[in-house]
């Protein structure tokens, strides 16, 4: 009687229930839940472009990636002049000579970055390039904020040259966007001056603007410079050698693929000129206080501007852009929700129900 109605029970339960079909639907029906959220319109359309994008892009990455590893391994033509240097300091050769702006493994900063990487050129070139290339994307990934916007990022043309070409552009831009989070990071700006120049605007800046920053910015003076009079001392030589690459430097034509230059016949006068408009933009960003217009000013001055300098570009979004949008969003009409929701589910923009940033 019991094992009877036991029977009965099931069987009730499996005809309510639908059947086998049935509990495939709610199961999908509940990953659906899970995965692409239906709780406004705006929400669900935010997701399926979010996703279409980092679908397509990605495949696209993935395929062009693997082209450049096809030919030589996705050697890196800036990584290359690092890597001989540090075997010319290691083999007591000559550092530097005559070069033009297109000339391959041409080093050209201070003796003690090639001293300081001498270890690197104990290795084979290909490790050298894609730990450095690895280096750059965990640093693109911090000026982006989240790895959905890098995957983005690193699709356009001068993020992806930059990844290639293994530059010190991406770690300049990360260190730079860390120092206007945190004090520690003034400890790095003379050595990130002492590579392009241009970072070292941002000293006068934080001083200013942030008198909190100078005992970071004198230490971090302080020891660059016992550093570089240590490298002098172990070779004088070479920084004499060094002091005379800025004769032919300076007269040297600006002209290569995605330069550009104001002066394209004498680099030393287009590098003054482009250095000075960077000086009066940060007197702008004291006076206004735009840290947003310091970090271009320090980011994209260096002595041959590429246009691929502008991936640093990117780090705009956490430091000033973002904050903007999400206050667009709070204030703006209804079709906000709209244009906004691909943002979100980019890990660009917050949630409404969190706080903004």
């Amino acid at each position: 009687m019991s094992s009877a109605s036991s029977d009965s029970v099931g069987g009730a339960r499996g005809l309510g229930s639908g059947g086998p079909g049935s509990g495939l639907a709610a199961l999908f029906g509940r990953l659906w839940a899970r995965v692409a959220p239906t709780g406004t319109p705006a929400d669900t359309f935010g997701w399926f472009v979010a996703w279409f994008l980092l679908l397509v892009i990605g495949v696209q990455l993935l395929a062009t990636a693997a082209d450049n590893i096809g030919i030589n391994g996705w050697w890196a033509y800036d990584t290359n002049a690092y890597w001989l240097a540090a075997q010319h300091v290691a083999g007591s050769q000559p550092l530097y000579a005559p070069a033009e702006i297109w000339t391959s493994g041409a080093y050209k900063y201070p003796p003690i970055y090639a001293q300081l990487v001498v270890p690197i050129g104990w290795l084979p070139e290909l490790v050298v390039d894609w730990a450095w290339r690895i280096v750059g994307i965990l640093c693109l990934r911090y000026l982006c904020g989240s790895w959905k916007l890098t995957v983005l990022a690193a699709y356009q043309w001068p993020v992806f040259a930059e990844l290639g070409f293994g530059n010190v552009t991406l770690q300049l831009g990360a260190v730079a966007l860390w120092a206007f989070r945190s004090n520690r990071a003034a400890y790095l700006l003379p050595w990130l001056a002492g590579l392009k120049f241009g970072p070292a605007l941002l000293i006068p800046y934080f001083w200013f603007a942030r008198p909190q920053m100078r005992r970071q910015l004198v230490i971090g003076c302080a020891v660059f410079a016992a550093a570089c009079l240590a490298s002098f001392a172990l070779s004088p030589t070479m920084w004499f050698d060094y002091a005379g690459t800025f004769g032919w430097e300076a007269n040297s034509q600006m002209q290569a693929m995605y330069v550009y230059a104001i002066v394209p016949n004498h680099g030393g006068v287009d590098f003054a000129v482009r250095f000075a408009i960077a000086a009066v933009a940060i007197l702008a960003a004291l006076r206004w206080r735009l840290d947003w217009l310091a970090f271009v000013a320090a980011t994209a001055t260096m002595p041959i501007f590429s246009l691929t300098r502008l991936a640093v570009l990117v780090g705009l979004w956490p430091l000033w852009l973002r904050g903007r949008v999400e206050a667009w969003r709070r204030k703006a009409a209804p079709p906000s929700q709209w244009l906004t929701a691909p943002l979100v589910h980019l890990d660009m923009l917050p949630r409404q129900s969190e706080p903004g940033t």
